[in-house]
């Protein structure tokens, strides 16, 4: 959060506006902050005010205002001030990241400020944090007060409505952050930024606040900024003291298993990512059918860890395969892999091993590397154990398994196909309990997995010729 000034003549600085830092040099506001009601602009930005120790005063570089902003209509409201020198990082001052997707984040978002409470007081010497929910565009344009002539279009696509239990938005809250909390892999809190203050109805309960939809002018401030505002680059790049936030279920780069291969349909194109297969004998990999069975038919290679392809011979898909159940392929290749650096998984067997010594880890994949590096190997681990979605799974080879997580978007994504684990940093044996099923959605929804044990006698048959 940062505190957007002009100083007077008498040394005074009148904080007129919000915004936030979103990178060590640039604070996003809103456009109508450029200038006060005597048109002067602002001069410097606050930051780190909540705690003293922290607190820094920054003289303002230049103010970037969208180019299709006008004083008149309260469309394009978004700026971008660059700052005269870098903020330093501390655990006052961190840049936020911003919400990319094209769909708002679900659930309630927070409204942060310097304003004032009502409408008679002064600037809150606190930073108030007001609970928000979304209003309905055509129940938002029903209260408005604001001169229709200044919004002829009415609330547009980049922009959203809102409102709070006890006010919705005050003068001096113009360009203040409205955010949502999510966690990343590592299990840190971070704050993404969903809108900028434009304008609303000062701080009458029941009324409305309409806000800049940041996720459409993501582009025009990553050209302003000439900075990536990608999910990466927030998380991995920026060095900041974040708040702990949910414990996090996911091992990263713990245990990365070279049994765990990828499907490609072109032995030079696509992603390895895109499906996944485990190698359970030293030509055969098991995956999912649904892998096997898109319109663009059969894989024709897999591509181990190491970028090594190989070509599929056959393809086995299960008889009882009918989606979402009895999801499960084997996969046959051209050649025998090397043991030595290629270490086939043992299928875990409920009859003969009971129940699963270990918790279930589901493979996933995470943050992108840079072009040429292979991304993240993850294995996502379950929160409260078995027993989701019942009526789905009761009676068939799908296990489900409580996973219901605030996950920011952009940093994990399920590996479909590939294995479901279990394992002990003492023992190099990896016991295989599963196939991770595309109904697992994402790393921060529940997981669903196709239980290996009832298909063992097919996947025997096939690979012994019995």
């Amino acid at each position: 959060m940062a505190l957007v000034g002009w100083t007077r003549a008498s040394g005074k600085i009148d904080y007129l506006c919000g915004g936030s830092l979103i990178g060590e040099q640039f604070i996003l506001t809103a456009a109508h902050c450029k200038q006060d009601e005597s048109g002067l602009r602002p001069d410097t930005v606050r930051l780190g005010t909540h705690d003293a120790r922290y607190a820094q005063q920054i003289a303002i570089r230049d103010i970037i205002v969208h180019p299709r902003y006008d004083d008149y209509t309260k469309y394009f409201d978004v700026a971008l001030i660059e700052l005269g020198q870098n903020a330093w990082i501390s655990p006052a001052v961190c840049p936020a990241c911003l919400w990319q997707e094209d769909e708002s984040p679900s659930g309630p978002m927070e409204a942060i400020a310097f304003g004032v409470t009502n409408l008679i007081d002064d600037p809150s010497p606190t930073l108030q944090r007001i609970v928000l929910s979304y209003r309905l565009k055509e129940e938002c344009e029903k209260v408005l007060t604001t001169n229709k002539t200044r919004i002829p279009q009415g609330v547009r696509a980049d922009q959203f409505c809102v409102a709070g239990k006890d006010m919705a938005t005050c003068a001096s809250d113009s360009g203040s952050p409205v955010d949502v909390k999510r966690v990343d892999i590592s299990g840190s809190m971070i704050s993404l930024i969903n809108g900028v203050v434009s304008f609303g109805t000062a701080c009458v309960p029941g009324l409305v606040g309409v806000y800049t939809k940041v996720s459409e002018y993501v582009e025009w401030i990553e050209q302003m900024t000439q900075t990536s505002m990608s999910y990466r680059a927030c998380t991995k790049e920026i060095k900041c003291f974040r708040k702990p936030g949910e414990p996090s279920n996911m091992n990263i780069n713990l245990f990365k298993t070279n049994s765990r291969f990828g499907l490609l349909w072109d032995e030079l194109e696509g992603s390895p990512n895109e499906c996944g297969a485990t190698l359970i004998d030293y030509q055969y990999l098991l995956t999912t059918a649904s892998c096997v069975t898109t319109s663009k038919g059969h894989p024709k290679f897999v591509i181990s860890t190491r970028g090594e392809r190989v070509a599929i011979s056959n393809v086995y898909v299960s008889h009882n395969y009918s989606s979402p159940t009895n999801d499960i392929a084997l996969l046959k290749i051209d050649k025998y892999a090397n043991h030595n650096v290629y270490p086939p998984v043992c299928l875990w067997d409920h009859q003969s091993d009971g129940e699963y010594q270990f918790s279930p880890e589901f493979s996933a994949y995470g943050l992108e590397e840079p072009i040429g590096e292979s991304s993240e190997s993850l294995f996502v681990t379950d929160r409260t154990g078995s027993g989701c979605e019942e009526e789905l799974v009761s009676g068939t080879d799908l296990q489900c398994f409580h996973n219901e997580v605030p996950l920011m978007p952009g940093v994990c994504w399920m590996d479909h196909g590939g294995p479901v684990i279990g394992r002990t940093h003492s023992s190099k044996t990896v016991h295989m309990y599963g196939v991770v099923s595309p109904l697992s959605r994402s790393c921060g929804s529940n997981l669903f997995m196709v239980d290996v044990t009832p298909h063992i006698p097919w996947i025997e048959a096939i690979v012994f010729g019995k």
